[in-house]
């Protein structure tokens, strides 16, 4: 096994010499298997191995005793070990998830404290052959699409590693045998009141003995095509995103035109893709969240749709927008601007610099030159409020500022954070758009006063 092993490694390329690696280590059949042959392995591949053992709070008596099975193992081996108590089931309880999902969410958490502290790379972990085969099972019964039908991944986010995926579980059972190697059984794994277990002890059972004896093979291998296959996609897409959106700092723009002329499939990967890249998560977005998203390419300017994890998406003049925090409103802020001087504006990060110049340099929507004789008082830099009017560049009159912005198609979402300057209730410069008239630079100017602003973050 240990030869099959190697195999998977070097395949996946999981393990590089001088890697630093926190072992999941339970103190079953599995990890334990994992925890042997990597301690074999740590020598000729030139790594450290760090275990971390997480105790639950389930089992009593019996997961005391697990841990401290795993810590003498460590001592034994001469391998630094770590240990978290939790209470699992009233973290679920205050969570509002599953005793297994908290179980998950709080072995991860830990295993990137023991990474962290150890200034480690990598995440080892025991599942194997039978347990892809089991998870895809799993998914299938609640509904996936490609992603749940791939499986496991061997190697995840380039950190978290499996070398035993690839082996199944009798043979993990004779290796250890063969070595020697004790190890414990968890009981609440003979339980059929989780669905896991009721897959592994009755769904696949059956299957095989009135459908298909060969039938976890049929799985690994529809998996692997599968993974194949939705990598390629994945790439696809993602240099199709890059290519053709845009990205802010609280939201991504989706060209419509662009958008609309992509298969389905392709739409689908689009979204869930620009979610990712917007909130580093997909958690809580269903199937039903990425087609109202694609629902919104048929409403008005101005319709929105909330989404998971903060966000909305929101239908704009020609793009959809995905928008993290759209709704609250930005901070008020007013400020004087220091003529000559540099003003910060930390509510936008920004700072504008006014100083008096004897040339010009247009071309920048950032930059301005207006006449400092048609000042009146001092200047501030502020954002809109209710009533403000502009008189744009070459108009005679002057109109809302609201009616300024939809004019420009600027996004509702952005219009609150968009600067200001002006003098008294007059405007002067909405800053990256226009500057009023009534200051424009002339013939007869004798002052002329540059603003630039620069984004600072």
């Amino acid at each position: 096994m240990l030869y099959r092993v190697l195999d998977t490694i070097e395949k996946y390329n999981m393990i590089n010499e001088g890697d630093r690696i926190v072992v999941g280590v339970s103190g079953g059949a599995d990890s334990m298997a994992l925890l042997h042959i990597l301690n074999e392995l740590k020598l000729d591949m030139d790594i450290q191995i760090f275990v971390a053992h997480i105790n639950h709070g389930l089992r009593g008596h019996d997961a005391d005793a697990d841990a401290a099975y795993v810590e003498e193992i460590c001592h034994e081996w001469d391998i630094p070990f770590f240990l978290k108590e939790a209470r699992v089931g009233e973290l679920a309880r205050l969570w509002n998830l599953s005793e297994e999902e908290a179980g998950r969410q709080v072995r991860y958490t830990f295993f990137d404290e023991v990474l962290s502290e150890i200034d480690g790379n990598k995440i080892a972990l025991a599942h194997h052959r039978d347990d892809q085969v089991e998870t895809v099972i799993y998914n299938i019964i609640r509904g996936t699409g490609m992603e749940g039908l791939k499986g496991i991944k061997p190697i995840r986010d380039e950190r978290i590693i499996r070398p035993l995926l690839e082996v199944d579980r009798p043979s993990i059972e004779k290796y250890l045998a063969t070595q020697k190697i004790p190890y414990r059984h968890d009981h609440t794994n003979d339980s059929i009141v989780y669905t896991r277990n009721k897959i592994r002890h009755e769904l696949i059972p059956y299957i095989e003995g009135n459908f298909n004896p060969n039938f976890r093979d049929s799985i690994v291998r529809m998996a692997n095509i599968i993974g194949d296959e939705d990598d390629f996609l994945s790439k696809y897409v993602e240099g199709l995103v890059k290519k053709n959106i845009s990205f802010e700092k609280n939201a991504i723009v989706i060209p419509i035109d662009f958008f609309i002329s992509h298969h389905i499939a392709v739409k689908r990967r689009i979204i869930r893709l620009c979610v990712k890249y917007l909130s580093g998560s997909m958690v809580n977005l269903g199937q039903k969240h990425v087609d109202s998203v694609l629902d919104i390419c048929d409403l008005n300017t101005g319709a929105s749709i909330d989404l998971p994890l903060d966000l909305t998406a929101y239908r704009d003049y020609d793009a959809i927008l995905l928008i993290k925090g759209y709704g609250k409103e930005g901070k008020a802020f007013k400020r004087e601007l220091k003529v000559p001087g540099t003003t910060f504006v930390e509510e936008v990060g920004i700072e504008i610099q006014a100083r008096y110049v004897c040339n010009t340099t247009f071309g920048d929507p950032y930059r301005i030159y207006i006449d400092g004789d048609t000042i009146s008082g001092p200047l501030h830099i502020r954002n809109r409020e209710d009533g403000d009017r502009f008189k744009p560049l070459g108009m005679k009159g002057s109109k809302k500022l609201k009616d300024f912005f939809i004019d420009e198609k600027i996004p509702k979402y952005i219009r609150n954070n968009i600067p200001l300057v002006v003098d008294g209730d007059r405007i002067i410069w909405v800053v990256g758009y226009q500057i009023g008239d009534d200051y424009k630079i002339t013939h007869e100017t004798n002052n002329i006063l540059e603003l630039w602003a620069k984004q600072v973050y």
